[in-house]
C-alpha cells in the first residue's frame, strides 16, 4: 500500500521512521520531542537487532534523522537538498550538525531517511560526500529513500498503523506505474475485448424471465417498466 507521505506532517512522518527504526535497530531507539534536535530526530546505543544485518550489526550510537518534504515526486538530487559545494542545503546545514556530533563523540552510525526518491549513483555519491566531510566510516552511514521506505513499510506492515497512517485519508494518486499496468492488462486482453465487440453474446433473455430470475413481483416489475419509459 502507497502513502501519500508529502500530505503527512513533519512530526508524523518523524513517528514514522521511529517506529521503523525500532523494528531495524532495537525497541529501546529514543524519539525527540519538536524543536531545535541538534541534529537527531532518534537515537539509539546498542547493537543493531537487523541493520546492516543480523551477521555484522552496527554497534554504538547511531543517530537518525527524517527528512520530510510536502513536494511531491521530489529526490535526493535536487539542489535545494544537496550539493557538495553549499552548506546552505538541507543536507548541507545538516552536515554541520553531524560534525558536532562526531567531534563530541556521540556519533558512531548515522541513518537519514526521506520521502524522496533515490537514485543509486546519487545514494553513492551522498553517502561519500557525507563520510568525507564528517570523517565517518562510509560503512556506518544509511541512506533510505522512498523506494526502500515503501519496502520496509511491506517487510513491516503494522508500522504504518502504529504511526496512524491511513490510506483512506490520502488523496487517490494514481502513478505513471499504476497506469502502465492498466495498459497492459487492457493489451493482454486486446484479442478478447475485440472478439467480444464485434461478436456480441445473442443469449438474452426476456424481460419477464429476468424478472422471474431475479424474483421480482409482476407489479414491481410494471411499476420499474413504466418509470424506465417516463424517462427515455
Amino acid at each position: 500500500m502507497k502513502f501519500a507521505y508529502e500530505d503527512l506532517g513533519d512530526e508524523q512522518f518523524e513517528t514514522l521512521i521511529v517506529l521503523m527504526c525500532q523494528r531495524l535497530l532495537g525497541i529501546s531507539v529514543q524519539g525527540f520531542a519538536k524543536g531545535p534536535d541538534g541534529g537527531r530526530d532518534a537515537k539509539f546505543v546498542g547493537t543493531a537487532e537487523l541493520h546492516p544485518s543480523k551477521t555484522a550489526p552496527w554497534v554504538g550510537t547511531t543517530i537518525i534523522q527524517a527528512k520530510h518534504t510536502n513536494g511531491y515526486n521530489r529526490n535526493f538530487s535536487e539542489s535545494d537538498f544537496y550539493s557538495p559545494s553549499s552548506d546552505k542545503t538541507v543536507l548541507g546545514k545538516e552536515i554541520l550538525r553531524i560534525k558536532k556530533l562526531r567531534a563530541a563523540k556521540q556519533l558512531d552510525h548515522y541513518m537519514l531517511f526521506s520521502n524522496r526518491r533515490l537514485a543509486g549513483n546519487a545514494e553513492s555519491e551522498i553517502r561519500e560526500h557525507i563520510a568525507t566531510s564528517c570523517d565517518i566510516p562510509v560503512e556506518s552511514i544509511y541512506l533510505c529513500g522512498l523506494e526502500q521506505l515503501e519496502l520496509w513499510l511491506k517487510r513491516f506492515p503494522e508500522v504504518p498503523k502504529e504511526a496512524d497512517l491511513d490510506p483512506v485519508d490520502s488523496p487517490l494518486i494514481v502513478s505513471p506505474d499504476d497506469l502502465a499496468e492498466v495498459v497492459q492488462a487492457l493489451a493482454r486482453q486486446k484479442d478478447t475485448v475485440v472478439t467480444l465487440l464485434d461478436d456480441p453474446p445473442t443469449d438474452r433473455v426476456t424481460y419477464e424471465e429476468k424478472n422471474a430470475l431475479n424474483n421480482m413481483s409482476a407489479e414491481y416489475a410494471k411499476a420499474q417498466r413504466r418509470k424506465f419509459l417516463r424517462k427515455r
